[in-house]
């Protein structure tokens, strides 16, 4: 008689079931909690407050829920606890062989386990969704639509998990080593960008926080989810709630699709794979080497970074801090290459010829890899954009500066040219401080460099040093007067300003200005701005070193100016994403108009300007006013310490006490 050929049996189901019902139970627990529970404690919170309109409170209340019963970490966690549960006997010796000598054969095992770890998960989740919907009925809930978007997007979610879980469980036979490998898996991709980058920024000069992979970022599940995955309300023009998007729930269709082949993936390795392997680490031959070499990379890029930036950040030298980072790569590296052999063979005796030479070529490789970011074949540090790819460039010594138009864009590159053949005297200044560029091309794509420059009175002596040129730019009076008081200062309306004194009893007092004396003292800083005598209040690049005269020369009263911009108050530094988009950018190239940007800025805002003894123009206006007098002094912040802290001051600084 011909037999029967099934996929799924009833038995194994039926066990697996009743063996595993805590762990199910569990994830019952935590779904009831998070959504049916969860929703009905937030829609009692929001009917205390009659603020809310019914829709608000829905719409707040199935959010928040949602949000709490929809996290992929969670998700992801139980869906390799199930997988575990139901393979478990994959990383037994004495269970493989059990199991597998049952009339069974393998497609009917994997597909009978599949389906029991989708059921302790699907199952929870269906009877999640109906309770919900009895809560809705009792809460008076109308929008019971959004509920049935989170069964449908949590049930893709987990089918993904599971699939990626069944694929991962087939290359190990141990059951501790799963979990791990299941996490690597999902954060792989984002580990290995990292990494790399960390050891980019270690060796190329001015390269920092570049770490970007953007969209690349979806071969790391878990990650990509948590970041891309969002449950938000909506709201109309008017700023009124009227519903509820699943924000990034298209990736869960491709993540479902992706799962589809990763359950056939699994199910052919389930078919390869060797009983024998049970307890094995790696239970695929052929992912041995791979396991070896990745294990040592990641020591050897770790380890090497690790004790490049601890040790090799005590010299100043770039090309020392290099050969600290090489060394402690090529000695972890060679650390991690045996300890993973060792692991896989559970063998001290590891260092036999063909696993030497096959370490030998493992160090030449990382030796090649780094050899090449020192030379900069990859043009990374070197890297500067042509003038026609960019579209605006931001430089930020003491402050941002942004410009669109070609001959200043031009002058930026030759400076970014400049500082990296100054790179060793750049890197062993005494006195630096970071100047960054950043270019906006005109693909959309940003280009950023962090580099350290010398900095201080000294370095600004030589008129083709960095920070004399960089100076020079912020030095222009109208970027100044920009940076002070937003880009449209010309059109401001400065409508109170006060300035502080502290009398001889360390009491402060706050003379407000009126409208008039307003007026002349604004127009008093900007000549002192256009006339040059600002700009060693405003650049701390040029006090560097110099902290002592800074604090002789430097008033302690302060000027608080408060001004309004019916067009909104933009400044260089702020930078506001919308849809991608850059607003401040986009109004500096003229993408946008002043009055589109202007739900975007504040209306309002105040400045505090710092001024000291070569501010003439202030100071007389001041004395003009008659705001100076017998009572009322300038006083310098040595004067002020003075003041504060007699005994301190006369030791430290030999500052007489003020009387």
């Amino acid at each position: 008689m011909k037999s029967k050929t099934c996929c799924f049996n009833k038995t194994i189901f039926k066990k697996n079931m009743t063996h595993f019902w805590p762990l199910w139970a569990l994830y019952s627990c935590y779904l009831i909690v998070s959504l049916p529970v969860g929703l009905w404690f937030n829609m009692r919170y929001y009917l205390q407050d009659d603020s809310y309109s019914q829709l608000q409170r829905q719409v707040y209340a199935i959010s928040g829920a949602m949000r709490a019963a929809m996290n992929p970490v969670i998700t992801f966690a139980f869906a390799a606890v199930m997988i575990m549960a139901v393979f478990s006997y994959l990383y037994s010796a004495k269970n493989t062989n059990m199991i597998h000598s049952l009339p069974v054969d393998r497609r009917e095992l994997f597909v009978t386990n599949i389906i029991s770890a989708s059921a302790f998960m699907i199952v929870p989740q269906i009877l999640t969704f109906i309770i919900t919907v009895f809560v809705c009925i009792g809460a008076h809930i109308t929008n019971i639509q959004y509920i049935l978007y989170w069964f449908g997007a949590e049930a893709a979610m987990t089918f993904f998990a599971l699939a990626l879980g069944a694929f991962v469980a087939m290359f190990t036979g141990q059951l501790m080593a799963f979990p791990v490998y299941y996490v690597v898996v999902n954060y792989l991709y984002v580990g290995c960008w990292y990494l790399i980058n960390m050891v980019i920024e270690s060796v190329c000069f001015g390269v920092s926080n570049n770490w970007n992979p953007g969209k690349s970022c979806i071969l790391s599940p878990i990650y990509y989810l948590t970041n891309n995955l969002r449950i938000q309300s909506v709201e109309n023009s008017e700023y009124v709630t009227v519903g509820i998007e699943f924000k990034g729930a298209y990736l869960l269709g491709i993540y479902a699709v992706a799962g589809v082949v990763f359950l056939i993936a699994a199910y052919q390795l389930y078919k390869w794979r060797k009983l024998e392997t049970a307890g094995d680490l790696i239970s695929m031959r052929g992912i041995k080497p791979v396991f070896r070499w990745g294990v040592a990379v990641c020591a050897g890029l770790l380890g090497g970074t690790a004790v490049a930036d601890t040790i090799g950040n005590s010299f100043s030298s770039a090309k020392v801090h290099f050969w600290i980072l090489a060394a402690g790569t090529l000695i972890f590296g060679a650390i991690g290459f045996f300890v993973a052999e060792m692991l896989i063979e559970k063998n001290f005796r590891v260092f036999h010829k063909k696993r030497v030479g096959e370490w030998a070529v493992l160090t030449v490789v990382l030796a090649a890899f780094l050899g090449a970011l020192k030379l900069d074949l990859f043009r990374i540090e070197g890297k500067i954009p042509d003038v026609s790819e960019v579209k605006v460039v931001s430089l930020n010594l003491d402050y941002t500066l942004r410009y669109t138009e070609p001959d200043d864009i031009q002058k930026i590159i030759d400076l970014q040219k400049e500082i990296l053949a100054q790179k060793e005297e750049c890197l062993s200044a005494e006195n630096q401080y970071y100047l960054s560029i950043t270019y906006t091309l005109k693909d959309g794509k940003k280009l950023r460099r962090s580099y350290t420059v010398p900095v201080g009175q000294a370095a600004a002596a030589d008129k083709d040093s960095v920070v004399a040129k960089v100076t020079a730019l912020e030095s222009d009076p109208n970027k100044m007067m920009q940076n002070m008081f937003g880009n449209y200062y010309k059109t401001n309306e400065y409508y109170a300003g006060s300035i502080s004194f502290v009398d001889e009893n360390g009491r402060t007092e706050d003379y407000r200005f009126t409208q008039e004396e307003l007026d002349a003292v604004m127009e008093a800083v900007q000549k002192d701005v256009e006339a040059g005598n600002m700009t060693y209040y405003q650049l701390y690049s040029l006090r560097a070193g110099d902290e002592d005269n800074t604090y002789r020369d430097r008033y302690f009263n302060n000027l608080d100016i408060s001004f309004y911009n019916p067009d909104g108050i933009i400044w260089n530094y702020s930078s506001y994403s919308v849809d991608g988009v850059d607003v401040t950018e986009a109004v500096l190239t003229g993408e946008k108009t002043a009055e589109e940007a202007e739900a975007y800025f504040p209306n309002s805002d105040s400045a505090y300007v710092e001024f000291g003894s070569k501010c003439t123009n202030i100071i007389e206006t001041l004395k003009k006013l008659g705001i100076l007098n017998s009572e009322r002094k300038l006083m310098t912040y040595d004067e002020y310490d003075a003041l504060m802290n007699p005994v301190t001051a006369v030791r430290e600084k030999g500052i007489p006490h003020i009387s």
